[in-house]
């Protein structure tokens, strides 16, 4: 039974990484769709805004719905409607039809995240539910990372449309999930651990549950603008950087988030969750002024540490929002992976406004400074159990 157990959280951490393989691949692409259709920066940004507003926002729901139903999406499925949509988006020289196309990419990925996490949190062991969940988490961020480099690869020696060679590994992928789960079966959890342990919640849980997740959303805000305007900054801002070494730019920058997701994630078990979130976040603000304020060899140093600091408490907030909201994984889940995501959505539609208002992406860009400093100060006031209470949970 363990066996199959494992193959079945297998599925989910591939599909994680399959699917967000294709999310960061919007950024890159976008330079060139503001040349070759002649967007505005709005126009560009609302490519990304849609894709996440539309995988994001709607995941709570979706998380909830689980819960209380047991019912949940296929993952292959997910993955499948996922890859297809975004590596087809680079085929359409209409701009209702790329819409379109990166809507239905984003049901795939907001049906996708609940279902998918769910299932390494009920079959994976008492002993390594966290460890399954960092699992999880990272296999999607490495696949973050790498999927600006092959793009960027792609489109240095075949051109824009070559990018929807991609649709392959989601194809194939999808197709050995589904393998997978057929051999395998319908699973049921183990419930003896949901028996044991009832969810029990405070009095006034929101609130603290509330900030943990709007301090997610404000780091999202800054972090997903400046993924998602920093190849237009490099390539159409600064002189004598190609497609490629953007790409490579980016692509360093994501690996260094996922090694601030690794270090945030270990650390948050020795010396407590809250302590890791406000440290983390605290570290983010010089960093990021750097990117702004310097050039060359310390601004790309800024890039890397801001990615780093951004993504450092990133695992800590997700357990933590877990913890303040017990027996609801799935809407919890939806929150800082979903809700979270769909504000820094928003708010990239609001940079690419701000900067077609001020003529400036640069200096536009720079206002990202706001929710970066509102995070570590609304960190502050999170009412969470210290590192000695936490072992003393059961």
């Amino acid at each position: 039974m363990r066996h199959t157990y494992d193959t079945k959280i297998t599925g989910a951490i591939s599909g994680h990484f399959l699917i967000d393989l294709y999310t960061p691949i919007l950024p890159v692409i976008l330079p060139l769709l503001i040349t070759n259709m002649g967007l505005s920066y709005f126009l560009a940004g609302l490519v990304v805004t849609v894709f996440n507003v539309t995988s994001s926002i709607t995941q709570p729901f979706i998380g909830l719905y689980g819960d209380r139903t047991g019912k949940r999406a296929s993952v292959p499925l997910c993955v499948l409607i996922g890859s297809v949509g975004i590596s087809l988006s680079v085929l359409s020289n209409n701009y209702l039809i790329l819409l379109l196309l990166v809507t239905g990419a984003a049901v795939g990925h907001a049906l996708f995240h609940p279902s998918a996490m769910a299932i390494v949190h009920q079959l994976s062991p008492p002993a390594k539910k966290g460890l399954y969940n960092s699992i999880f988490t990272t296999s999607g961020s490495i696949s973050y990372s790498i999927g600006p480099l092959i793009a960027g690869l792609l489109i240095t020696f075949g051109g824009l449309p070559s990018v929807a060679w991609m649709v392959l590994p989601g194809f194939i992928g999808a197709a050995w999930i589904y393998r997978n789960d057929r051999r395998t079966g319908v699973i049921e959890p183990v419930k003896k651990a949901q028996v044991e342990k009832k969810p029990v919640r405070g009095k006034y849980w929101w609130i603290p549950a509330g900030l943990v997740v709007t301090v997610c959303a404000l780091r999202a805000w800054a972090y997903v603008g400046v993924i998602t305007y920093l190849p237009t900054l490099l390539l159409l801002w600064y002189q004598g950087i190609d497609t490629l070494t953007t790409s490579v730019i980016v692509t360093v920058m994501l690996f260094s988030g996922v090694f601030g997701q690794i270090a945030g994630g270990y650390l948050s078990d020795r010396f407590g969750r809250k302590r890791v979130l406000v440290l983390g976040f605290i570290a983010a603000v010089p960093c990021f002024c750097l990117i702004f304020m310097t050039s060359g060899w310390l601004m790309y140093a800024g890039i890397l540490l801001y990615a780093f600091f951004a993504s450092f408490c990133y695992v800590a907030s997700v357990t933590m929002t877990q913890d303040l909201l017990p027996g609801s994984i799935g809407f919890a889940s939806g929150l800082t992976l979903g809700l979270s995501m769909g504000v820094g959505g928003v708010g990239a539609a609001l940079i690419g406004w701000a900067a077609d208002v001020m003529g400036s992406l640069p200096d536009a860009m720079f206002l990202l400074i706001v929710p970066t400093v509102l995070c570590p100060i609304l960190a502050l006031f999170i009412r969470y159990p210290t590192k000695s209470a936490e072992k003393d949970e059961p």
